[in-house]
């Protein structure tokens, strides 16, 4: 008799927990249901860590100056250099937009500044912004505005994208790339499009 009432008692403390454990999931649930925008909220302090604007003094200021859309130079700098500023590539690309040392000799050179300048100068962030979104303006300016072709450009050369667009494997009218035929252009394309995409979903449809 004591055997089976010990029994009982277990039975019954097993439901009680099983019950316990269905009334705090039903709880949960219900908080899920009210704070629905509490999570969204966390969902987007979650993904503006992984898509930032560091910089953006610089960004908006070189955006205005040179007519570039701000959401293009975020999703450059997050691909090219994940907003490092010291990034420095093995081939000699430096800074957040991995600009080429002679790439930045040319742009001062348009710019009329035959002065001496260091390479490291381009470790400088407001620098580096300034002369990555310049470039971009001129590689937007030298396709007539699609944003493909320059952001293929900006990692791909400009003589490899005007060789492309002669040829009919790679476009069919002369002014659109039908295909990229270097993979990692290609690849590079797609991320910055992604990027571009996402900083505009998470910063600039909602103003």
């Amino acid at each position: 008799m004591a055997h089976y009432e010990k029994s009982r008692k277990k039975g019954h403390g097993c439901c009680g927990s099983i019950f316990s454990f269905i009334l705090v999931l039903l709880v949960a649930f219900l908080l899920l249901l009210f704070c629905t925008d509490t999570l969204s909220g966390i969902k987007m302090k979650v993904m503006e860590h992984f898509y930032p604007r560091d910089y953006s003094e610089y960004v908006s200021q070189y955006s205005e100056e040179y007519s570039v859309d701000e959401t293009l130079i975020y999703a450059v700098i997050r691909t090219e250099s994940g907003f490092h500023a010291d990034a420095q590539s093995g081939v000699g690309a430096m800074g957040l937009m991995q600009i080429m040392p002679e790439t930045y000799d040319y742009m001062l050179m348009l710019e009329g500044d035959d002065s001496d300048h260091d390479d490291s100068e381009l470790l400088n962030p407001q620098i580096n912004i300034k002369y990555g979104t310049y470039y971009l303006s001129i590689l937007l300016e030298h396709y007539g505005g699609k944003e493909q072709l320059a952001i293929a450009a900006y990692n791909g050369g400009i003589a490899n994208v005007d060789s492309w667009l002669t040829d009919s494997r790679y476009s069919q009218d002369g002014i659109t790339l039908s295909e990229i035929p270097y993979n990692e252009t290609a690849q590079y394309v797609e991320r910055v499009e992604s990027a571009k995409e996402m900083y505009e979903s998470l910063y600039y449809e909602k103003n």
